[in-house]
């Protein structure tokens, strides 16, 4: 009988390590040329499996209406869930939540949606994401009412990028990416009848968010999205805050955002760090890694195509 009680306990502790839940790694991917090739698709999906990466933000161009490479695009999506890896669509320029644009935005929407359709069942796009940074702009720098203005057209923009999804293709999950200062108080606006943070409007309209949080050290990549996942667990929303990481080549002031320049050893353990930090937090997403192009050349020292 004495005997039985290790092997019990030994049973507890591998229930307990294998039910833990930590947060999976994505990645972002900018350039065509990462998927525009067998090869290219082959590079990058074995890099994301031995980098332990279970999901891409791939950014897709839309040309004169149609999807650039759709061809190309479906072998990734394809070829990423044989391996057990999703993929979302990713738009972004600084202006087209502009409500000039808003219209132009909604149909590039509708035409992944098309595209998404004539995936085969069991390899489609796990959503649409949208990497729109309207403060790179001369209205948004303006501040006052041009860029209230700003922040409400942005707003809209998802609330009609919303209503359209939840009629037509609810199964597409909608995210944004967003810096970590939108939940500042002078970014506090009212839309639609309540007076909230800019960034908790935007957490009530989408599934989830991905946070610049680009930091070194992870107690203060813990505080600057500490502020978005509590709203998210007061307001129940499940899976929906995804911090990030940045390992691009970064200079002068701004340098101690990435990882670039210091050791890789550095980037691991500040990444197991996060994890560790985030297991079984049923708020937290993933931990996206920027970009593909840096990460690579930064890890293994092969730089992507």
């Amino acid at each position: 009988m004495m005997r039985s009680i290790p092997t019990l306990l030994s049973l507890l502790v591998t229930v307990c390590v294998v039910t833990a839940s930590t947060p999976p790694l994505g990645m972002w991917a900018w350039k065509q040329a990462h998927f525009d090739t067998a090869e290219a698709r082959g590079e990058m999906l074995d890099f994301c499996e031995q980098e332990g990466i279970s999901h891409i933000d791939q950014h897709v161009s839309i040309r004169n209406d149609a999807i650039a490479n759709a061809e190309a695009l479906k072998s990734l999506i394809v070829e990423a869930a044989e391996r057990g890896m999703t993929v979302n669509a990713l738009r972004g320029d600084k202006a087209m939540f502009f409500a000039e644009n808003h219209d132009r935005t909604l149909l590039e929407i509708e035409i992944l949606v098309a595209f998404n359709r004539r995936l085969p069942d069991g390899a489609k796009l796990q959503g649409l994401k949208f990497d729109v940074e309207p403060y790179l702009t001369p209205e948004w720098k303006a501040g006052g009412e041009q860029r209230d203005r700003v922040i409400l057209d942005y707003l809209n923009c998802l609330a009609r990028a919303r209503a359209y999804l939840e009629t037509h293709a609810p199964e597409l999950k909608l995210a944004v990416d967003v810096p970590f200062w939108w939940d500042n108080d002078e970014y506090v606006v009212r839309f639609e009848g309540r007076t909230k943070r800019f960034v908790h409007h935007i957490q009530d309209r989408v599934d989830w968010i991905g946070i610049m949080s680009y930091r070194r050290e992870p107690d203060a990549t813990v505080r600057l999205v500490a502020d978005e996942l509590a709203y998210a667990s007061k307001q129940g929303l499940r899976r929906a805050v995804a911090p990030a990481m940045e390992t691009s080549n970064i200079t002068g002031n701004e340098a101690h955002i990435s990882f670039g320049g210091v050791p890789s050893e550095q980037f691991r353990a500040t990444l197991a760090s996060l994890r560790a930090t985030y297991t079984d937090n049923p708020q937290i997403r993933c931990i996206m890694l920027h970009h593909y192009g840096s990460l690579r050349t930064y890890l293994i020292g092969d730089s992507a195509v």
